[in-house]
């Protein structure tokens, strides 16, 4: 799974029509998509026809302290076959005062995700046009950022501070961001754009994006209908660009930058399999610094257990040799104990909490 952050502090520059409209263009392709709305204005969701006062329950309360029962599946709309929105709603705006001098509130977004037992393909998350906790917290969740640029005489003004503050994120959490251009709104008529163009591939280099977002008025006026430019108008320039743009994305699959040639091959399910002498376990835990598996088989010592990402994009696996029979375990995600979420069998645990249950028997596996 590939966790994508839309961001840039700069308003105006094609951030949420790009959130939206590579989401769907990707989510085209039959891929699993995910697109969090973490912008107040709720205009990704206005994008895809959610109004947010329809919605009874959004990222706010995902975030919030005091909604710590409502996780990512409680908020979820389902938009087209392969594509969800996580909404979001003016009340967003009051997390971050709210959070406030809270330990670990940079890592609610993280924790949200850890928690889903939904995998998808992509999740995209459309960042609000500032530097404030939302967008902290999309930077913390997020291994890929695209930062959307408009082709403008200000173009890079303030594109200082947002790489501050990746590099923050960076050194503070000990978590590399692949972070890559868009050049936006771009008209080939006027020199200054030609110009700003030229500008961004020698600021840029490898790292702006081939595919080039042309001013376009179907762009514009999808947004009204409800609709993303796949839906709205297959013709225009606007979806050239955008489905363009998602084959792009989906081509970075292929390097070794993203992990594995086949994700098929080389990235385990998740949950429990039996393997050669014993099991393989496997969570999605994007973001983590660290994943231990811990149970009956280690007498429940986390460090016996340390688990590897193995794709880079948070699927941690560890294959631990048993002998037949039955155990409890439980996983260790930055010290915060779990148990399998992919796994249904559970039993009630001394503590208060539930223990996650693989049975391995006899039988010969592959």
């Amino acid at each position: 799974m590939r966790t994508i952050a839309i961001a840039n502090h700069k308003g105006g520059c094609g951030k949420t029509v790009t959130a939206v409209n590579l989401s769907a263009c990707l989510a085209e392709r039959k891929k699993g998509v995910l697109l969090i709305d973490l912008d107040p204005q709720g205009h990704a969701s206005l994008g895809l026809g959610v109004k947010p006062e329809d919605t009874e329950k959004n990222m706010y309360h995902v975030l919030s302290e005091t909604h710590w029962d409502v996780g990512m599946a409680d908020i979820i709309v389902g938009v087209d076959k392969h594509l969800d929105l996580a909404p979001a709603g003016i009340i967003l705006s009051s997390v971050e005062q709210e959070l406030a001098g809270q330990p670990g509130r940079e890592n609610r977004l993280l924790d949200a995700l850890a928690k889903s037992t939904t995998v998808y393909d992509y999740i995209i998350v459309d960042c609000p046009p500032s530097l404030g906790l939302l967008t902290f917290n999309a930077l913390r969740a997020c291994r890929e950022v695209i930062v959307p640029i408009e082709s403008s005489f200000f173009a890079l003004h303030g594109l200082g501070k947002l790489s501050e503050t990746i590099k923050l994120v960076e050194d503070q959490f000990g978590q590399k961001k692949h972070v890559q251009a868009l050049a936006t709104l771009y008209d080939r008529r006027t020199r200054i754009a030609r110009e700003v163009l030229e500008e961004l591939r020698t600021h840029f280099g490898k790292d702006l994006f081939k595919t080039i977002i042309h001013r376009n008025v179907r762009l514009r006026e999808a947004p009204g209908f409800g609709q993303p430019i796949c839906q709205y108008d297959r013709r225009s320039t606007g979806y050239q660009d955008y489905t363009a743009l998602a084959k792009e994305v989906r081509s970075r699959e292929k390097t070794r930058a993203y992990g594995a040639k086949s994700r098929a091959a080389k990235v385990p399910p998740l949950g429990t399999h039996a393997v050669k002498n014993g099991v393989r376990f496997s969570i999605h835990a994007p973001g983590a610094k660290k994943v231990q598996v811990a149970g009956e088989f280690n007498a429940w010592n986390p460090k016996k257990g340390p688990m590897l990402d193995v794709d880079s994009q948070g699927i941690w696996s560890k294959v631990i040799p048993l002998s037949p029979g039955t155990y409890q375990y439980r996983f260790v995600v930055d010290g915060q104990w779990r148990d399998d979420p992919s796994n249904p069998q559970k039993v009630a645990s001394p503590y208060g909490e539930t223990n996650s249950i693989i049975e391995y028997g006899k039988r010969k596996e592959k």
